[in-house]
């Protein structure tokens, strides 16, 4: 077939204007030369894609299911564009806005900060606590840069980049004399969640293998990780806690903490981005000092028996 690029996207705009005119102008060609590049197409295709015969123009059942897939071909065609802009810029100098998900904000932005200003003193970067839902949506308006937080995520306008494992361990007012922690062995009767919009509250649910919570004596009032230790420590009970949360730990709560028995529950932890960013070179360079600072174990999936309790709609749930 011989057909271009600007073809197809005059097709996409006659669709959208429904007028040749009104396409030739978005497109910043001349009416005659947009309706000449539609035939064509049309003659090269051997289909009639474009419906004359209406008011406003509208295509034929067959240029619709053309245009579909034509959309797709632009989208990718944009993408591509955009990565070897991209690629060619070896000047990592700029901003990105990245978004991560409060439960690991308080123990991953320390570890990869420092590093990463010294390293790259020309990006700029700015970062927020956000949820998983809240990140995505700022991600499709252009709001942010990136995200850090739990996947995997259906969203088929994000690039997912998967950069570590982080175990969960149960945290307990008394000490459990024993090296390891069976599921059955939690007690939810005094077992504390964090609250409504934090997705490991899903995962910790998910893990304890809850189906109806409000039939439940789980407790919900915990804003953040610190609170549902502090709230274990003062009133009792138990709660779950990810890896990260217990390396500050003091020696006395440290022995509070007991990992599940195998294999472990993990959450998996990864930047994100739209699909179409221009600030690829950028967001790997902060993958890559994160990645830096991360020990190797945690990297690894494999290194020890672990399971995944990410919620089956992390997006949604969160």
């Amino acid at each position: 077939m011989n057909f271009n690029i600007s073809q197809l996207k005059y097709l996409m705009a006659l669709g959208t204007s429904r007028s040749f005119s009104a396409a030739a102008e978005i497109c910043n060609v001349s009416q005659p030369a947009l309706s000449m590049a539609i035939k064509r197409l049309e003659d090269e295709f051997g289909i009639q894609m474009i419906d004359r015969g209406t008011s406003p123009l509208s295509y034929t059942e067959t240029g619709e299911m053309i245009a579909s897939q034509v959309k797709t071909i632009l989208e990718e065609v944009q993408a591509l564009e955009l990565l070897i802009s991209d690629l060619k810029n070896d000047d990592l100098s700029g901003e990105i806005k990245i978004s991560v998900i409060p439960t690991l904000a308080p123990y991953l932005i320390p570890l990869f900060l420092k590093k990463f200003e010294t390293k790259y003193p020309n990006i700029t970067l700015v970062i927020e606590e956000n949820t998983t839902a809240s990140t995505v949506k700022k991600l499709k308006s252009s709001e942010l840069d990136a995200g850090i937080l739990v996947t995997p995520l259906d969203e088929k306008s994000i690039v997912t980049h998967p950069m570590f494992f982080e175990e969960f361990y149960v945290y307990s007012h008394s000490k459990i004399e024993r090296s390891y922690v069976l599921q059955e062995e939690l007690d939810l009767n005094n077992f504390w969640l964090l609250e409504e919009g934090h997705c490991m509250r899903q995962q910790m649910i998910r893990l304890c293998e809850l189906r109806d919570t409000q039939k439940s004596q789980l407790k919900y009032n915990a804003g953040s990780i610190e609170s549902i230790i502090n709230l274990t420590d003062t009133i009792g009970g138990m709660t779950i806690i990810p890896e990260m949360a217990t390396w500050r730990l003091p020696a006395e709560r440290k022995s509070r903490v007991t990992p599940f028995v195998e294999p472990s529950p993990v959450r998996e932890i990864s930047l994100i981005h739209h699909k179409f960013t221009t600030k690829s070179g950028l967001l790997m360079a902060l993958k890559g000092v994160i990645e830096e600072v991360i020990p190797g174990y945690m990297k690894i999936r494999e290194n020890a028996q672990r399971i995944d309790i990410s919620p089956p709609e992390p997006f949604n749930q969160n």
